[in-house]
């Protein structure tokens, strides 16, 4: 692989890594601004007779998200500890893309906490073995830059990422924001292939 070859490949893979780490920040804090709107939908008896316990009862959702963070993040990690590096971020990529397509396509509330819940599983494991994974892409010298390359997608997410899917949950359907979710997943499980040559350069 010469040096250009190799350069575009780096740069690949951590855009790759960037995107997933956009979609996990997106994912995780756009519920926030979309309670309302889930509750109306999902929670319709409860919406009717009291919305604001309709929308404490939505608030339900962001928890099993960091329920299934704190159960994900040292289960997986352990889990695929033997497993290499780059094979285990397509994995990952992969259920984050599925889970959240779940949730777009929840028919009911307990549909939708169940998918919560699966999605915040890969949460923890993701941002860790990431940072190993851009590590192995720049090398220990650069090792700093390519965890800093990597978050620079969840600082986009919570700058521009969870405002605009918090419009377009808002005027068009919640599930509108869940499948852009998906599809910003689908994205970074696509490019994920490109980080084996990338760190074996």
């Amino acid at each position: 692989m010469d040096a250009s070859t190799s350069r575009r490949a780096r740069t690949a893979a951590l855009v790759a890594l960037a995107i997933g780490s956009f979609g996990i920040g997106m994912t995780e804090f756009v519920v926030m601004g979309l309670l309302p709107d889930l509750a109306k939908d999902l929670l319709p008896a409860s919406w009717t007779s009291d919305p604001e316990s309709a929308i404490a009862q939505a608030g339900v959702l962001i928890s099993l998200y960091a329920l299934g963070v704190v159960i994900g993040a040292p289960t997986i990690a352990g889990a695929v500890a033997r497993f290499p590096r780059h094979r285990v971020m397509i994995a990952l990529a992969l259920a984050l893309t599925v889970f959240n397509a779940l949730t777009f396509l929840a028919p009911s509330f307990e549909w939708m906490a169940f998918s919560r819940l699966l999605a915040g599983l890969p949460h923890g494991a993701y941002f860790g073995i990431g940072a190993l994974v851009a590590a192995d892409v720049l090398g220990p010298e650069r090792r700093a830059q390519g965890i800093a390359f990597v978050l620079t997608g969840l600082t986009i997410a919570n700058v521009v990422g969870v405002p605009l899917g918090t419009f377009l949950g808002q005027n068009y359907g919640w599930r509108v924001t869940f499948m852009a979710v998906a599809v910003v997943f689908a994205l970074g499980t696509a490019g994920h292939r490109r980080i084996r040559a990338a760190a074996s350069r």
